[in-house]
């Protein structure tokens, strides 16, 4: 094979071609437009037309070939001649590549094992922070994201942006979290003063209930004793006819409650007598005779006062202004 191009006389084979463009003027002129080929002329023409510019055609097509067919070699033997070259150079070159995609392929082996481990730095040290999250109170939040905004991003090299894309992540969720926890605890403790105060309001409820039956019973108390009072008196203005003389019967044994100690008035008296109105003079003190039932009775209710006062009913807010209605 030599590099030597054949020996061919270009313009000389051209001629030929030059005169089918020079021809081409005047077909283009007699042919350019179509007749009208419904009209005998016209239909004859355009057969003249065709058949003249195929036989054109056909011979310039016929040119082509005999003039490149010497050019058709040299390129053939060109491409060959090339090909043999490029293939010894391959020989040569694809060692070196082979060597140096191996390398390639150790090197990127070793960067994405770095990277692998450098992620795994980002999951332990960075995102891990996460996992503590839930059910910490607001001062563990702050405290919290205080040692995530302390976290050191050097030494992360070829994932430095995902390490810093990690951090404010999560620096933004505890954020967030930390956001959420104060407002419950403000709620919470909102509802918590709340319910202390309606906790306050019902043991007020409860104590003024609780005094206001005390005073009722006082109320009660005194207004059955003013009743037996009354009737006392209307019994002993009622003329009574002079009783014969009978022997007296054998004295009967007491019940239990006439065993209890006589009635001892001398406290609710002088409380009553403390409350009692200036100018109201003091009570002449009187024997009564009474029945055994209300003897009973007022022994009974003497006990009851007597285990008010003991419990600290003297002591009540209200006891004063009980008194005081009891003098009136």
């Amino acid at each position: 094979m030599t590099n030597a191009a054949p020996n061919t006389d270009y313009k000389g084979e051209l001629v030929k071609l030059n005169a089918v463009e020079k021809a081409l003027v005047g077909l283009r002129e007699q042919y350019g437009t179509v007749p009208n080929v419904q009209t005998k002329d016209g239909y004859a023409l355009c057969k003249k037309g065709i058949k003249e510019l195929t036989t054109y055609r056909t011979s310039t097509d016929k040119l082509r070939l005999e003039i490149t067919e010497p050019h058709r070699e040299f390129i053939k033997g060109v491409n060959n001649y090339s090909k043999d070259l490029t293939e010894k150079l391959q020989a040569i070159e694809q060692p070196l590549k082979d060597a140096k995609q191996h390398e390639d392929e150790r090197a990127e082996r070793i960067k994405q094992e770095r990277i692998a481990k450098l992620r795994e730095s980002i999951n332990i040290n960075i995102w891990s922070f996460l996992d503590t999250i839930a059910g910490l109170d607001s001062n563990g939040l702050a405290e919290l994201h205080d040692a995530a905004l302390a976290i050191d991003l050097d030494g992360y090299f070829d994932v430095t942006a995902e390490a810093e894309e990690a951090k404010a992540d999560v620096l933004k969720r505890i954020s967030e979290q930390h956001g959420q926890v104060l407002e419950r605890e403000r709620l919470a403790a909102e509802q918590a003063e709340v319910d202390a105060e309606r906790r306050r309001l019902r043991e007020e409820n409860e104590k003024r209930e609780a005094e206001q039956r005390e005073l009722e019973e006082l109320r009660r108390f005194k207004a059955e004793q003013d009743a037996k009072c009354e009737a006392e008196e209307a019994e002993k203005r009622k003329p009574q006819p002079e009783p014969e003389p009978e022997p007296k019967p054998e004295p009967e044994p007491l019940p239990a409650a006439a065993e209890h100690k006589p009635l001892d008035t001398s406290r609710l008296s002088a409380a009553a007598d403390s409350y009692k109105a200036p100018d109201k003079p003091a009570a002449k003190t009187e024997t009564v005779t009474i029945s055994r039932g209300e003897y009973d009775q007022l022994l009974a209710d003497q006990a009851k006062l007597h285990a008010l006062e003991s419990m600290g009913v003297d002591n009540w807010s209200g006891y004063a202004d009980a008194m005081q209605q009891l003098a009136a």
